[in-house]
């Protein structure tokens, strides 16, 4: 979100600081406001082509004049404009994470903070984006510095890319280097943008973040410098009306698709021209002079002033709004949010005044790139420095945590979770108590065994007591759904000489039809597909092979769709498949033991329970009706004409008073909307063994 003047002089083009204010308006609102734009992170996109065109001007212009690009000179410049707000914000909020973050996301929140002083923030980002298990992480501080990464990843490859179409018009005969730069630039923007479609299609998660699928973002922003450049009287010959049609058209599409896109939008990829086309018809309008041109909307002060603090607000505004709730411990309401726009503003001026603009113009403006790089280099090491050590010490602390949540869990105490709701306990089932774990913990479970949902390994953990030696040996197999109840598996294994050994893989249930996903790309739905049915031929191929297992578990998310029949709904199809499945496991098996789903909570249950403290269990409850949902492999289980098969319902631990609270016992129930915490199912380890042993028990009968 930089700025950059054309060319060398102190001109500043109105039209494009109005486009960098509306940019980093509809950002800041899709971040504060997300239902009034749903699509307002189209601004990042807005921001990525005015850099692509200035950058480029700039260059062209230095290679028309000098015939060789400056790079030291550039890299430096590009540095001292950046950087030193960047690491101010950076610095900041270091301390702000340590004194008012809980423990649990400090580790998190600083690793993204180191990543985003080394400019690698969005690859950071990407590969988190495609970890299951991380898809309902807080976000952090300094997410936002993944567009800031882009860019400055941009600054560096773009200078040596012009200098590359440079050396390529030295070889070539009767090569001009306007050629051999539209050349370049044009391979970039056409080879991005066709991996952008792709990887948009099959991994849209990381695509989001990765530079190589907005490269070509910039690369248009480029070929229109080029275009402007060395054909200024073409655009100079453009009748007035028609440039305040294209203006007015630019800045409706940038709006429109602000309005209309949402986080289920396939992005960037091809939908990502609407805004990105958008930007550069107004960039070239260029100012039009008719009275009905949008030319005095972007001209006005405010607007140019906000254009001026663009990139200052950019920094501010997504740390603050982070922020906020932990610094008040309630979530924020429409005067938090007035006040801390207010405060986005104060501190986006305060910035470039005293900051950005003493560095970029002041004395350091004269300084050799190298004393530029060197200072740039230890003001980036500082931050690096103080947050890795950051991140060592709140790595002890969470396990300092975790230390205390297990010794907790061993004590059996009562009333401690979910004993508190046994018969005749006589327990206070919400008891005027801070809920544990903390919910920055409650996804830190000390044990996982999970094959994520891009991977197809068969991934093979064992608890419990020696095979040979148990008197049950249990295969826990199936999705995500099944493996929350690992925790209850391993705190009862030892006591009833159980060999547990678990075979679980996200987004996966234990079924012989493919997965489906309507909400998703067919390539990402083909990917479910393969990784899920290989998994699934290896699992039954296990369970075939390992003729000491006696006892199979199995449980899935209730709402996870398969590719229905021809007139059958999905849940029919799963229902048949599921009994299918069954009656394939081999005789050995002699339980096969369903466990219907456990309930759904609100999507903001763990932000509730943060601001609502020991008010959560009344304040975030969800009714019984909303929380439960028909269930497949519950309804399979219960008609089911196999014998062996049976139906564990552990609905009864999580209803009180026709209402499902987050906290039980004084324990955080859920890790997320739809998976139970670990500690919670820790305390279930007795009675959902007590289910088991009773069904093993009857079927041995």
């Amino acid at each position: 979100m930089s700025q950059q003047t054309s060319g060398r002089t102190t001109e500043v083009r109105t039209d494009i600081q109005g486009l960098r204010a509306i940019a980093v308006g509809i950002v800041v609102i899709f971040h504060f406001v997300p239902a009034a734009l749903p699509g307002g992170y189209v601004g990042v996109d807005v921001f990525f082509v005015i850099s692509g065109f200035l950058i480029t001007t700039h260059l062209l212009r230095e290679m028309n004049t000098t015939s060789r690009i400056n790079l030291p000179r550039f890299w430096a410049r590009r540095a001292r404009r950046l950087l030193p707000a960047a690491l101010l914000v950076l610095a900041l909020t270091v301390g702000a994470v340590w004194l008012f973050v809980p423990t649990g996301f400090k580790p998190d929140f600083l690793a993204q903070v180191a990543a985003s002083a080394l400019y690698g923030q969005n690859w950071m980002l990407a590969d988190q984006a495609v970890d299951y298990l991380a898809a309902e992480a807080q976000a952090s501080p300094v997410q936002h510095y993944w567009s800031l990464s882009t860019e400055e990843q941009f600054y560096i490859v773009w200078p040596l890319l012009m200098v590359l179409a440079l050396w390529i018009a030295s070889r070539a005969k009767r090569a001009r280097p306007v050629r051999s730069v539209g050349f370049v630039i044009g391979a970039v923007a056409v080879l991005s943008f066709g991996w952008s479609v792709w990887q948009t299609a099959f991994d849209p998660a990381a695509a989001y973040f990765v530079t190589t699928t907005r490269a070509w973002e910039f690369a248009l922003g480029g070929l229109t410098a080029l275009a402007v450049v060395s054909r200024p009287a073409l655009f100079a010959a453009i009748p007035e009306q028609v440039r305040s049609v294209l203006a007015w058209l630019g800045i409706g599409g940038i709006f429109l698709s602000a309005l209309v896109y949402t986080g289920e939008t396939p992005f960037p990829g091809y939908t990502a021209l609407l805004p990105v086309l958008a930007t550069v018809a107004v960039i070239i309008a260029h100012d039009p002079s008719p009275a009905w041109s949008p030319r005095r909307l972007l001209a006005v002060r405010p607007m140019q002033w906000l254009g001026d603090v663009s990139y200052s607000v950019y920094l501010w505004h997504f740390p603050l709004i982070i922020l906020a709730p932990f610094v008040l411990r309630r979530t924020v309401n429409p005067i938090d949010l007035l006040v801390i726009t207010a405060l986005t503003l104060l501190l986006a001026w305060a910035s470039k005044e005293w900051v950005e603009d003493p560095v970029r113009i002041g004395i350091t403006s004269s300084w050799r790139p190298r004393i530029t790089f060197a200072a740039t280099a230890a003001a980036m090491g500082a931050v690096v420095v103080v947050t890795i050590g950051g991140i060592g010490a709140a790595d002890e602390q969470v396990k300092v945590s975790q230390q205390k949540l297990a010794t907790l869990v061993e004590s059996n105490e009562p009333c401690f979770g979910a004993a508190a709701l046994e018969p005749g306990s006589g327990c206070v089932v919400e008891p005027d108590t801070v809920a544990v774990p903390d919910p920055a913990l409650v996804d830190k479970s000390p044990e996982r065994c999970i094959t994520n949902t891009r991977d197809d390994e068969l991934k093979v953990c064992e608890y419990g007591v020696e095979k040979e030696d148990a008197d049950q040996v249990i295969a826990l197999v199936g999705d995500s759904h099944t493996e929350q109840w690992l925790s209850a598996m391993m705190h009862t294994a030892e006591k009833r000489n159980w060999h547990v050994t678990v075979l679980t893989k996200a987004s996966c249930p234990f079924i012989g039809v493919p997965r489906d996903e309507p909400e998703k790309s067919d390539a990402e739905v083909a990917t479910l597909v393969d990784t899920c049915t290989t998994w699934n031929d290896e699992a039954k191929a296990y369970l075939d092979e390992h003729t000491e297992i006696d006892t199979v578990v199995t449980s899935a998310k209730s709402s996870n769709p398969v590719e229905a029949e021809d007139g059958e709904s999905w849940q029919e199809t799963a229902i048949d498949s599921y009994e299918e499945r069954w009656s394939e496991l081999p005789e050995h098996i002699s339980s096969i033991i369903a466990v219907r789903d456990t309930p759904r909570m609100n999507s903001d249950v763990l932000s509730c329970v943060t601001a609502n403290g020991k008010r959560a269990g009344e304040e975030c409850a969800r009714s019984v009706d909303d929380a439960f949902s028909e269930d497949p492999l519950a309804e399979a289980a219960e008609q089911s004409t196999d014998s062996r098969v049976s139906l564990i319902d552990m609905s009864e631990y999580f209803i009180v008073d026709e209402q499902v609270p987050p906290v039980i016992g004084g324990v955080l129930a859920f890790r997320d909307t739809h998976h139970i915490s670990w500690v919670y199912s820790s305390t279930l380890a007795a009675p959902f063994g007590d289910k088991i042993d009773e069904v093993v028990e009857t079927a041995a009968a």
